[in-house]
């Protein structure tokens, strides 16, 4: 196991954090790394979704009067 090294501002936050979650600072440490884990493989997830609806729009014009024609 490494040691992490914080400021003691950081560490009177996470004391904080974890005495309002009733955990103690190790576990809310996992529990944050677990989390921002999620989000991550969510935006990845994400990302993968909506890359064929991506779309490479250089040099796009829009002419309103076209438009309103059509």
């Amino acid at each position: 196991m490494q040691t992490l090294q914080i400021s003691d501002q950081a560490a009177q936050q996470l004391q904080s954090l974890a005495a309002q979650e009733q955990i103690s600072s190790c576990d809310l440490i996992e529990k944050l790394i677990a989390k921002h884990s999620e989000e991550l493989t969510k935006q990845r997830e994400l990302s993968e979704f909506f890359k064929p609806y991506q779309k490479d729009l250089t040099g796009f014009k829009f002419d309103r009067n076209d438009a309103n024609e059509r």
